[in-house]
């Protein structure tokens, strides 16, 4: 009798106690969301989602309870969906301004708010769904930031704070969004600096073409949120630093795109077919015929005050910077941020003079830059 008894309590316990080696979530308690394929992030470093969010089944997490075994789901799952869900719910106030619900995503360094519908990107056949793209561009901003931080010397803990990108499909909505985000009227292009910078950008088909070109007017405009932002929350734009804030944005658009073709004024920012190629043979072309302005005339306007006659010039100063002095670039800027007059900044950094700057700019584009645009092959 104690033998039977012993055998039903074994057999009651065998029954009572989770599965070893299930097959379906191997023992963690969770298996994937069954609603995972119409909100899969792609892309690494995604931190929130707010279309994968704002799933009913799993938040975000993209995983739900096993109900295959008895094995509980850790604590944590219950914890980051919530977190998730009050995340969704921060957004709120950004989707009033709109008046509907928005794509959001975000990573360590960003804030996308993306709302163009469908993106025709090369070497995707069929293009990209709005989700997809929203991540294409979230891992594009990071990709930006790590090499913004590379070539100023710059780590995570020397910005200030993320950056607020906003991509959008109708004019309707970059002219409400511009206001609200970053203070000023626009219907193309627009960006707030400083500690809390934004950016807000009309997919306007008339000027920018193509997804490549979108993609150049986010790296332009990006870059001189990051340069803004990182250690001080600066804009060097209005402190006689135009040279440098103009001149990395046009770097990065140079190096990334092979031309450039936005310039920012007073109030609002715009497109222009500045490059129609590389800027190398007009910059040399015009040191081997003395009449490249002085470092010291450029260097000393701000952003809004560059003339475009001035723009290669930034351009040039910031790109022998990056290939001749990269390890001088950050701590120049950041000299510059802090208002040192450009003497100062020049000599506590790169051990040179104005004087010396220039002529040490001469010949590097001498010695570097093409008197005639190389031919595309094809």
């Amino acid at each position: 009798m104690a033998a039977l008894t012993g055998s039903i309590l074994l057999l009651a316990l065998a029954f009572a106690a989770p599965r070893e080696d299930c097959k379906r979530c191997k023992d963690t308690g969770l298996v994937p969301c069954p609603e995972e394929s119409h909100h899969a992030c792609s892309g690494g470093g995604t931190l929130e989602c707010s279309i994968a969010a704002s799933c009913k089944l799993c938040a975000g997490t993209h995983t739900v309870p096993c109900t295959k075994c008895g094995h509980a789901p850790p604590p944590e799952h219950a914890a980051e969906m919530e977190a998730h869900r009050a995340w969704l719910a921060s957004l709120a106030p950004t989707d009033a301004v709109l008046g509907r619900p928005l794509a959001h995503a975000k990573n360590a360094h960003f804030l996308l708010t993306f709302d163009i519908p469908k993106l025709d990107v090369e070497g995707v056949p069929g293009g990209m769904a709005l989700h997809a793209a929203m991540h294409l561009y979230l891992e594009r901003l990071e990709q930006l930031h790590a090499r913004f931080e590379s070539d100023l010397g710059a780590s995570d803990a020397d910005f200030v704070g993320p950056t607020h990108v906003m991509l959008w499909s109708l004019k309707s909505d970059q002219e409400k969004a511009s206001l609200s985000f970053t203070r000023q009227s626009s219907s193309t292009e627009s960006k707030l600096m400083g500690a809390a910078p934004a950016v807000s950008i009309f997919y306007d088909r008339e000027w920018l073409h193509d997804e490549s070109e979108l993609h150049q007017a986010v790296v332009h405009q990006v870059t001189h949120c990051l340069l803004s932002n990182v250690w001080d929350g600066v804009w060097p734009g209005n402190i006689r630093g135009g040279w440098l804030d103009e001149g990395l944005a046009h770097a990065y658009e140079s190096s990334m795109f092979g031309t450039v073709r936005h310039y920012c004024y007073v109030e609002t920012d715009t497109i222009l077919d500045l490059g129609h190629g590389s800027w190398e043979p007009r910059v040399r072309a015009a040191v081997e015929r003395g009449e490249a302005p002085s470092f010291l005339a450029v260097a000393g306007k701000n952003t809004t005050d560059l003339a475009t006659d001035d723009q290669p010039f930034a351009w040039s100063y910031v790109d022998f910077l990056l290939r001749q002095r990269r390890a001088s670039l950050g701590p120049l800027a950041r000299a510059v941020k802090q208002k040192k007059p450009i003497t100062e900044a020049l000599a506590g950094t790169l051990q040179l003079s104005p004087f010396q700057f220039e002529e040490a700019w001469r010949t590097f584009v001498k010695e570097n830059y093409a008197l005639k645009e190389k031919k595309k092959r094809g």
